[in-house]
């Protein structure tokens, strides 16, 4: 096997794994360049099996030899370069019209890939070949520079990978413009380019898909936390209502078996005889006193808070949260020389009820005991709530 066909070889499986690869990812990250990017590699691959896979053939395509369809595909890929580069460029990065002129590269490449059939028959769409190429050049090279004085990272990094291939352009117009021929290596030169180019701006794409991953990731967890946050409570860290609506729909590992609303007691009095601040620290003793294992605690607003509470005892479980309050914040707070007491209205819950119903009875059984005098736990001991019958907790 000849250095060619090795070349040959190892660049049409380069070429293979970069496509590929850049298909599979489209479903994940859903970036158009990768679908750019194949077809601008399909039409790179196209372009070197014309050039070295063919033997010397006067024609094969549409009266082109495998120079004539080398150039088909060369036309074509340039052509894609402008829309790839245009959707790579990182979309934070301003480019202005400069964007906009990337693609129009791509019916510049269309229009010299049919000129280089239609110069067969007339020899100036040769010349508009060779123009059209051109044109495309100055508007991928000045949308780079532009790129590149905004700073994008992935500017720089094309720059460096399509050097060797605008070198090799530039020195083969050139040779062939004052000495009218072919380059006779050129294949060679432009496989080892073509090489660079592939294996550079895939790493390049694949550091890219890490960075969107990672931004993903990160974006997804500053949402998911988000999210926690507004199930929370922020003074006293225990769940708010919709945080208690979430857990009582969403865990279905286990039903409470009852439900109490807990009010502290004339706690507008706490406020206006000391300050806020000490009415924020005595919500947050409270909500840690009703804390246990077997009970779940969500803070509805104000001084109010509920308890869903699970265990066949679950009357004596509330009772005994509610009464944990008062020490606690003695405990807690012990410049209030005011005792807090709470009242609470428990009611059991059904396998049928919903949320709301059962706070709805609740509400009947707490309305209830502040009426009775309050610092007391009353419970309705049916589900039916229109006939209330109540009995108080010991």
């Amino acid at each position: 096997m000849d250095w060619v066909s090795a070349s040959f070889g190892a660049f049409m499986g380069i070429a293979i794994v970069v496509s590929v690869t850049s298909l599979a990812l489209y479903p994940f990250v859903r970036r158009d360049y990768l679908l750019w990017c194949s077809l601008r590699i399909a039409c790179f691959a196209a372009m070197t099996i014309a050039l070295i896979s063919f033997g010397p053939a006067p024609t094969l395509v549409a009266g082109l030899d495998n120079h004539g369809l080398a150039e088909v595909a060369l036309a074509l890929g340039v052509g894609c370069t402008g829309p790839f580069f245009a959707t790579y460029v990182e979309r934070h990065i301003d480019l202005g019209a400069h964007r906009r002129h990337l693609w129009y590269i791509l019916p510049l490449g269309i229009f010299a890939a049919a000129a280089t059939f239609l110069g067969k028959t007339w020899p100036i769409f040769h010349q508009l070949h060779d123009f059209a190429l051109l044109t495309a050049s100055f508007l991928l090279g000045n949308s780079l520079l532009a790129a590149i004085r905004r700073h994008s990272r992935v500017a720089k990094l094309q720059a460096i990978v399509w050097g060797p291939l605008v070198l090799l352009g530039l020195g083969a117009f050139t040779y062939e413009f004052f000495a009218r021929e072919t380059i006779s290596y050129w294949p060679r030169l432009v496989l080892a380019a073509l090489s660079f180019d592939l294996v550079i701006t895939f790493l390049g794409i694949m550091t890219g898909f890490g960075r969107i991953k990672l931004e993903r990731d990160r974006a997804l967890a500053n949402i998911e936390a988000a999210e926690q946050l507004m199930l929370i409570d922020p003074l006293t860290n225990i769940a708010n209502r919709r945080g208690l609506e979430q857990h009582f729909a969403f865990d279905t590992a286990r039903r409470p078996t009852g439900l109490a609303l807990i009010d502290c007691d004339h706690f507008k009095r706490v406020n206006d005889t000391f300050g806020h601040e000490m009415g924020d620290r005595v919500l947050v003793a409270a909500a840690q006193a009703l804390k246990s294992d077997d009970i779940f605690v969500a803070r509805l607003g104000g001084e109010e808070f509920v308890i869903l509470v699970y265990g066949d005892d679950w009357q004596n479980l509330a009772e005994q949260a509610r009464r944990r309050i008062t020490t606690a914040v003695r405990l807690a707070v012990p410049e209030m020389s005011l005792p807090v007491t709470a009242s609470a209205g428990l009611t059991a819950i059904s396998r049928t009820d919903t949320l709301s119903l059962a706070m709805n009875r609740a509400d009947k059984a707490l309305y209830a005991a502040k009426e009775a005098g309050r610092d007391r736990s009353l419970a309705i001991s049916e589900f039916q709530a229109e006939s209330l019958p109540l009995t108080q907790v010991a």
